[in-house]
């Protein structure tokens, strides 16, 4: 494997510790002892080891659930500065590139263009849905609207330009990843 894919997890572009794992020629396990091994560092130091690494499962051939990580930006600089020679100078190239890469399509994605995966009638009925707990909890309609529009730009469903972008004095209600993305 000489190229890894970046992917998105909670609005934060990371790659499989697996990947990283074949890419740098280690076995799975030993990438995974020396991230708890620097996780536990972190964590010492009183550094946000999430920011680094975010312990995951998969499932393996045996449908048996597995531990492995998924390794930001950051995590992969720490695993690259700990490699030298050819594996460490080819893991940094395929990394910088994967992530490059991954913003590239991020930022390339045309605006008011419903991406794949999100269906409108799912959208009406959870903003039908959100709007009826919100009123249930005497919310103000500036509010139901500033949160139906973070739903609305997040799925990527363009509104008229008439639509109020937030309430007055506060930031937007709703904040997340943006869905089929």
């Amino acid at each position: 494997m000489n190229e890894l894919r970046a992917q998105e997890f909670h609005g934060r572009k990371v790659v499989d510790s697996r990947d990283v794992a074949e890419m740098v020629g280690r076995p799975h396990y030993d990438l995974m002892k020396s991230i708890r091994t620097y996780s536990d560092y972190l964590g010492g130091g009183e550094i946000s080891a999430s920011d680094f690494f975010i312990p995951s499962t998969y499932i393996n051939a045996q449908n048996k659930e597995m531990p492995n990580y998924l390794i930001t930006k950051k995590g992969c600089d720490m695993i690259a500065n700990k490699l030298t020679g050819k594996k460490g100078v080819l893991f940094t190239a395929a990394y910088v590139s994967a992530f490059e890469d991954m913003q590239k399509a991020l930022t390339t994605q045309p605006r008011n263009q419903i991406p794949e995966g999100v269906s409108l009638g799912g959208l009406a009925r959870l903003l039908s849905i959100t709007r009826r707990i919100m009123i249930d909890m005497g919310n103000s309609p500036a509010e139901i609207g500033a949160v139906a529009k973070g739903l609305c730009d997040t799925c990527g469903v363009p509104l008229h330009e008439a639509f109020p972008s937030q309430i007055p004095g506060q930031l937007c209600l709703f904040e997340g990843p943006r869905l089929g993305a």
